[in-house]
């Protein structure tokens, strides 16, 4: 069941970004943070693709461990 303190439609509310977003997926009873890693601006990143020039051919887990994962 998902807690409606969670839902990542709230996000809409918000003025700024926001620097942490907690939301469920789904049924889950996990609460999943995602937090703020990189800004950038538009021509930097492909609209399509959501990717950087060197993101290029990148799975987002690969992404994730290539650039942010401790």
């Amino acid at each position: 069941m998902t807690i409606a303190n969670f839902d990542p439609r709230l996000i809409t509310q918000y003025n700024e970004p926001r620097f942490l977003i907690h939301f469920q997926w789904g049924n889950s009873e996990k609460v999943y943070r995602y937090a703020l890693v990189e800004t950038m601006e538009v021509p930097e990143i492909t609209q399509k693709t959501k990717q950087k020039k060197d993101e290029t051919n990148l799975s987002q887990k690969e992404i994730w461990e290539k650039k942010y994962k401790k």
